[in-house]
């Protein structure tokens, strides 16, 4: 006999993180598969954790159907109380742009180029609603088939006019993060752009623009440095993925992307370029086989 949660059938674990457990489950009612996080026990029983990671479960319950967007996860259901949290989400079944952000299994250039643009669609559409994400990653986006992304778990996000003060030790992933995001200053949709910057960055080379062994020498380094152009990494890429990944990853906020329509701009006319380039080539080769 399966067992059940609420009124939702576990069917499977699928995923497992230091504070959550997630399932795979069923709705009977609705007669369909869901994703449901579950906070792991553990944590709910320790006096601060618990009242932490209760916040970002009650963060992301507050959403529940209010993100109806093709390329975000929707949020169906919520349970929040001191004994208990889970969310129940769509379920997702492709896995996380995490697989394509190593080298030797990233995507082909133009993949990457569209995955990315569908990710600003997704992210003005939440920025439209008041909502800044702050913890955009690979590991926050999801595979929906070959060409198609869902971006997930929104429980660090700032909505409307509650800004949490960022807790670079206990939340979020510093690697991803903003010099805004680290130096906890205030924060809006252009620390999301950045975020996603960095994403484009590790998803055309296969690496992190900076690495370090710990949290404070990543935060200096996202602070001070430069990262290397991606090109410098991978051979070959256009020269203008280069330009867009370092205007939004730009450390200060005029030199930054101050919109998601105008990075979106850019990665249209990056594919735009490519498929040019594309073209030129394979007249190239025309031209030889006719010369033969």
């Amino acid at each position: 006999m399966a067992q059940k949660l609420g009124k939702y059938e576990l069917i499977k674990r699928i995923g497992e993180g230091a504070s959550s457990t997630v399932f795979l489950g069923r709705d009977p009612f609705a007669q369909r598969d869901v994703a449901i996080k579950v906070a792991t026990p553990e944590v709910l029983k320790d006096p601060e954790k618990g009242k932490l990671y209760s916040h970002l479960f009650l963060n992301e319950a507050s959403l529940v159907g209010k993100l109806n967007h093709p390329h975000i996860v929707q949020i169906f259901d919520a349970v929040v109380t001191e004994q208990q949290c889970y969310i129940v989400m769509e379920y997702v079944a492709g896995g996380t742009l995490e697989n394509h952000a190593q080298p030797g299994r990233l995507l082909p250039i133009d993949h990457v180029v569209e995955l990315v643009f569908k990710c600003t669609r997704a992210l003005d559409f939440a920025h439209r609603l008041g909502i800044t994400h702050r913890d955009i990653k690979p590991a926050n986006i999801l595979l929906a088939g070959r060409s198609d992304i869902k971006i997930s778990d929104f429980g660090t996000a700032i909505i409307g006019t509650r800004s949490d003060r960022t807790q670079v030790a206990a939340i979020g992933s510093p690697a991803y993060m903003s010099p805004q995001q680290v130096q906890e200053d205030s924060l809006d949709h252009r620390t999301d752009i950045y975020s996603l910057g960095v994403v484009l960055f590790q998803l055309l080379t296969g690496e992190l623009p900076f690495q370090a062994n710990n949290n404070w020498n990543m935060v200096y380094q996202i602070v001070h440095d430069e990262p290397s152009k991606p090109s410098a990494l991978r051979p070959g890429l256009p020269p203008i993925l280069d330009q867009i990944v370092a205007r939004a990853m730009a450390k200060r906020l005029e030199d930054r992307y101050p919109n998601w329509e105008e990075f979106a701009q850019d990665l249209a006319q990056a594919v735009r370029t490519q498929n040019k380039v594309l073209v030129a080539k394979l007249r190239g080769l025309d031209d030889r086989d006719e010369a033969r």
